[in-house]
């Protein structure tokens, strides 16, 4: 009888794992829809080459990573522990930057003047070619470590809760 219980439990952890993934994932996806629509409305009123409106890249990822942690620890585990939530807060970035990554290789492909202007008007930009595994690197790194460190710092609050 014991061993039908630790199975149902077992059975129960792993929807709720796989319940959980969905819920990250598919925020994360929504997010990166968010960052792409953001970037081609820049572009529509010829705001991309003001860089430091790209800040504000973290606040869709910042929404994201709340809403996911918020749908996880209510919906699903009434409180989801450290690991599981900084689990949830990483896989949100994941799929979030991924997909804005080959959105961003896709764009600069077929519009090399703007990778011009970064190497033109940037501090980093001598360094820089149009080659994908810059892009790749630079936007990938950028949008995964902002998105740990919003995890890292947004998880306690949700630890406590």
């Amino acid at each position: 009888m014991e061993t039908t219980q630790v199975y149902s439990k077992d059975k129960h952890f792993k929807k709720s794992d796989s319940t959980i993934s969905a819920i990250s994932v598919g925020t994360g996806a929504v997010v990166s829809i968010l960052l792409m629509g953001y970037f081609l409305l820049l572009r529509n009123f010829a705001l991309e080459q003001i860089f430091y409106l790209r800040l504000l890249n973290i606040f869709f990822l910042l929404g994201g990573i709340l809403v996911a942690e918020y749908l996880c620890s209510s919906k699903i585990a009434h409180k989801v522990d450290y690991l599981r939530g900084l689990r949830v807060g990483m896989q949100v970035t994941l799929a979030a930057t991924i997909p804005y990554v080959i959105f961003m290789v896709l764009y600069l492909k077929t519009n090399p003047d703007f990778m011009t202007f970064i190497q033109t008007h940037t501090h980093f930009g001598k360094f820089l070619n149009p080659l994908v595994p810059c892009v790749i690197g630079i936007v990938g790194i950028e949008g995964i470590v902002s998105g740990f460190v919003l995890t890292y710092v947004v998880m306690p609050y949700f630890k406590r809760k």
